[in-house]
């Protein structure tokens, strides 16, 4: 596997640890193997030095960027190619959310979802069993791993 996220200009990062955890920046100077200036201007996050142990890279790099950029040009970058609502839609980030909706549900709404949890799987084994049926019991031969001689 080729790794293809690197520690560079205008890459889009995540903060994983601090009082800005879950926020996005992005790098704009690298000063030495371990530290990095970051800046998120639309996100909240000022311009500040962090370590890179504290940040998860992206797949997402920003256009425009360059070595030491100020913050307007910064924002101007992010206007122009939208790499926050790129990030939004990627797998990573719909985890997250889903985490933090369950984290604020109540207890009624954890129940909630216990009975459709539970309907769900009664309903999934009621097409299972059909299925099973209609061809004979062949479907979980198959799927066990047909049939073998020993």
């Amino acid at each position: 596997m080729v790794l293809t996220k690197f520690v560079e200009v205008g890459r889009v990062v995540k903060i994983n640890y601090g009082p800005q955890e879950g926020r996005l920046a992005t790098i704009v100077e690298i000063l030495n193997d371990k530290r990095v200036l970051i800046d998120g201007p639309t996100t909240g996050v000022q311009r500040q030095v962090i370590p890179i142990r504290r940040l998860t890279l992206t797949k997402f790099n920003l256009k425009g960027a360059t070595r030491g950029a100020r913050t307007g040009v910064i924002t101007k970058a992010i206007k122009k190619s939208d790499p926050f609502a790129q990030y939004a839609q990627t797998l990573a980030a719909k985890k997250v959310a889903k985490k933090a909706l369950r984290a604020k549900l109540n207890d009624f709404d954890r129940f909630r979802v216990m009975i459709l949890r539970k309907r769900r799987s009664a309903l999934l084994s009621t097409q299972l069993k059909t299925l099973k049926k209609s061809t004979g019991g062949k479907a979980q031969t198959q799927a066990k791993g047909g049939n073998k001689k020993k």
